[in-house]
C-alpha cells in the first residue's frame, strides 16, 4: 500500500499511535490485531504488529523519521513463522512469529480507524493501491512493487486537467467579473463627468452671456454722450459702426468659438467706434505673428474685448496727451495663443473705485471662464495683468486655447 500522512491526530483515547491499517482477530477489548501498521505519535516512526493473545505478540519498527506530506510504500508479510516489514522497496525490520495468524470472521480490513472500545484513534491521511496476496513476497517481488508505475497515473493527470480546467474557468469567470465591475464603475463614472461637463458648460453660456449686457451698456452710454453732446455726425458714424459691430456679436454668438481672424475684426471695428469718442486720439496697434495664420485658428469667443475696453474707458478716458493700445498674438507651445493688450493709460492704482469696480466685474467674468474651460477640457490657460512702473499703463497677459473647428 501507498500511504502520505497529513498530520497526527491526539484526540481520542487509547495508546499514542494513529491506525494506518489493521485487521481483527477477536472482539475483545484488546488484544486483537491480526496484524497491523501504526504511526506512532511521540517519536513519529512506524509500527506494525501481529498479535495472537496477551502471551503471543510480534512487534517491527521503522525506525528513520516518518516525514509528514511525503508518500510511503509500504508492505507487511507474514506467514506462521516470520513477520517482515517493507518501507519503499527495503526491508526495514523482521522477527519469528511462531504463531497462526486468526481473523475475525465478521469483520474486515479498517483502514485509518482502530474501531474498538479501549483504543480510540483516528488517522489523518491519504492511502492508495492497497494490494492482497495469499503468499509470502520475496525481496525482489516488493521492490517490483515499489517501482512499479503508478496504475492510477492517468486518473492523477485526469485529476490535474481537470483541476487546470476549473482554475482557468475560475480565474476567466473572475476575469468576466472583475471586467465588468471596472466598465460598470467607468460608465458610472463617465456619467458623472457627462453631468459635471454639462453643467460647466451650462454655467460658461450663463458667464458668456453675463457679458454682454456690459459690453452693450458701455457702448450705449458712450452712444448716449455722444447725442448730449449734440456730436450728430460722430452720433451717426457711431451708431453705424455699433450697429455692424452688435450684428457680427450676435452672429458670432451662435458658436462657442470664433477664428482668430474675426477676433482681430471686432477688435478693430470695436477700437475704431472708441475712437470716434476721443476724437481719433487713440493710437492702436494689432499685431499677429507671422507663423499663425488667423483664419484657421479658432479661440473662445469675447475673451480680448473686455479688456481693450478696460484699457479706453479706465486707463485712456482720464489721460491727457497721447493714448496708445498695442494688442499682439504669438503662439504658444502647441496648442495655445499667447494674447498681450497694452496700454499707456493711467494705470490701475489711479482708477476710481466706482470705475475699478466695474473693471473688476469684467476681469472676474474672464477668469471665471477661463476655469471653466480648463475643468471641462482639461486645458491650462492663464491671465495676468500687470501694471507698468509709475502708473504709466497696464499690461494684459492672456493665454488662451486653439479651439477646433
Amino acid at each position: 500500500m501507498w500511504v502520505k500522512v497529513e498530520n497526527k491526530i491526539h484526540s481520542g483515547s487509547g495508546p499514542l499511535y494513529n491506525p494506518i491499517l489493521l485487521t481483527k482477530s477477536t472482539t475483545l477489548d484488546d488484544f486483537y490485531e491480526s496484524y497491523a501498521i501504526y504511526y506512532m505519535l511521540e517519536t513519529k516512526r512506524l509500527l506494525a504488529v501481529s498479535i495472537l493473545d496477551s502471551t503471543k505478540e510480534v512487534a517491527l519498527f521503522y525506525m528513520k523519521p516518518f516525514k509528514h506530506d511525503n508518500w510511503y510504500h509500504l508492505v507487511i508479510c507474514y506467514n506462521d513463522d516470520t513477520f517482515k516489514l517493507y518501507v519503499n522497496g527495503i526491508l526495514e525490520d523482521q522477527h519469528e512469529k511462531k504463531f497462526k495468524t486468526r481473523f475475525l470472521a465478521s469483520d474486515s480490513v479498517l483502514i485509518g480507524n482502530t474501531g474498538n472500545k479501549k483504543n480510540c484513534r483516528f488517522l489523518n491521511a491519504t492511502v492508495d493501491d492497497i494490494e492482497f496476496y495469499d503468499r509470502l513476497l520475496t525481496d525482489e517481488e516488493v521492490q517490483s512493487l515499489y517501482n512499479a508505475p503508478n496504475p492510477n497515473k492517468n486518473k492523477t493527470i485526469i485529476l490535474w486537467i481537470v483541476a487546470c480546467f476549473a482554475i482557468i474557468i475560475m480565474a476567466f469567470l473572475l476575469y468576466v467579473f472583475i471586467k465588468y465591475r471596472i466598465k460598470t464603475a467607468v460608465k458610472k463614472e463617465k456619467k458623472r463627468l457627462e453631468l459635471q461637463n454639462k453643467l460647466l458648460e451650462t454655467e460658461l453660456r450663463v458667464n458668456r452671456a453675463s457679458m454682454n449686457p456690459h459690453f452693450l451698456f458701455n457702448s450705449l452710454n458712450a452712444l448716449h454722450n455722444l447725442i448730449l453732446n449734440k456730436e450728430i455726425d460722430n452720433a451717426s458714424d457711431y451708431l453705424i459702426k455699433f450697429s455692424r459691430l452688435l450684428r457680427k456679436i450676435l452672429d458670432s454668438n451662435m458658436y462657442e468659438h470664433i477664428s482668430l481672424e474675426l477676433e482681430i475684426e471686432l477688435l478693430e471695428l470695436y477700437l475704431e467706434i472708441e475712437n470716434l469718442r476721443f476724437e481719433e486720439n487713440i493710437k492702436y496697434t494689432i499685431r499677429c505673428e507671422s507663423s499663425l495664420t488667423p483664419s484657421v485658428i479658432h479661440i473662445p469667443i469675447m475673451m480680448l474685448q473686455p479688456f481693450a475696453e478696460n484699457a479706453i474707458w479706465h486707463g485712456l478716458l482720464n489721460k491727457n496727451g497721447k493714448k496708445t493700445i498695442d494688442i499682439s498674438f504669438s503662439k504658444f507651445e502647441e496648442n495655445y495663443i499667447y494674447c498681450v493688450i497694452e496700454d499707456n493709460g493711467i494705470g490701475r492704482k489711479k482708477t476710481s473705485p466706482d470705475l475699478f469696480e466695474r473693471k473688476s466685474m469684467a476681469t472676474s467674468f474672464i477668469l471665471q471662464r477661463l476655469d471653466l474651460l480648463n475643468k471641462i477640457h482639461s486645458l491650462k490657460c492663464s491671465l495676468l495683468i500687470e501694471d507698468k512702473p509709475n502708473n504709466t499703463g497696464t499690461i494684459v497677459k492672456i493665454i488662451l486655447p486653439i479651439l477646433i473647428n
